[in-house]
């Protein structure tokens, strides 16, 4: 396979490549699943651009406001070792530290397990319900966008062929707001959730959300604020398990999906009450 590779080391540039690659040209942050599709041919771009040369790329910043942003080169394990992101933003370290093995991890990008768009990324969920959103950049615009909004299904994103995934951010949470994440998978270690989801619990503004994930084409939130002074996890699982579609395949049926997702939602509740 013959490709062209550059490494523009500022936003412009990049900016200018991706515009005139089109549809040729695919984009390279940590590679943990370019590069699979590259050596499976399951994709055969005429150019590909490394976006780890644009420095603004790299850049976890948190603001004096309480948000945070995070770069679209910004490794998971760069978030899981940043002790700020804790309290109410706890669920994106943790969800990120069960993502595959730690040296996969020194490489694979939030942005990219995102732009990546398949149902069972493990960031996704707490992304959800902390309200993320993200910057979608070309040479004359940008733009932001939820994460239910970005996502439209299996390995599928609103963005378009010259757009780049330039940051998430994560807005400031009010104060005592705490959230969880939770996975099932079929054994320890590294290995693709069958289920996973993230709970928030906002007492300043009485919210109570639950993302899950792996469970449907694209992420879905349960909004359950109506349940946040009884913290009812049963009736949480119930209207969770209402919420997704899931399908069988070779990991899981959908029923055991569906049983999984009310068990992590009953767990969420157990850690909030912990």
């Amino acid at each position: 396979m013959n490709f062209a590779y550059e490494k523009p080391t500022t936003a412009q540039a990049l900016s200018r490549l991706l515009e005139q690659g089109g549809a040729g040209a695919s984009l390279l942050a940590g590679g943990t699943d370019l590069l699979v599709q590259l050596r499976g041919r399951l994709i055969e771009p005429k150019l590909v651009i490394d976006l780890k040369g644009v420095e603004e790329l790299s850049r976890l910043d948190h603001h004096d406001d309480g948000s945070v942003t995070i770069g679209a080169t910004v490794t998971a394990n760069r978030v899981i070792d940043d002790k700020r992101l804790s309290g109410a933003m706890a669920a994106l370290p943790h969800a990120c530290s069960h993502i595959a093995a730690f040296a996969i991890r020194n490489r694979a990008t939030i942005a990219g397990n995102i732009a990546n768009a398949s149902p069972c990324a493990d960031s996704v969920p707490p992304l959800c319900v902390l309200d993320a959103e993200v910057e979608l950049r070309t040479t004359t615009a940008t733009r932001r966008l939820s994460l239910p909004a970005f996502i439209r299904g299996v390995r599928a994103t609103v963005r378009a062929k010259n757009e780049y995934i330039a940051a998430i951010h994560v807005p400031a949470q009010p104060k005592g707001t705490r959230s969880f994440f939770r996975k099932h998978q079929r054994v320890r270690g590294h290995d693709l959730a069958l289920a996973n989801a993230a709970l928030l619990h906002d007492p300043e503004r009485k919210r109570l959300r639950v993302a899950i994930g792996s469970c449907s084409p694209a992420p879905v939130v349960v909004v359950l604020d109506d349940l946040f002074e009884s913290l009812d996890a049963q009736e949480a699982a119930r209207r969770c398990m209402a919420a997704i579609i899931p399908i069988s395949d070779v990991r899981a049926s959908a029923e055991y999906r569906t049983d999984m997702t009310g068990v992590l939602v009953r767990r969420l509740f157990d850690d909030l009450k912990a």
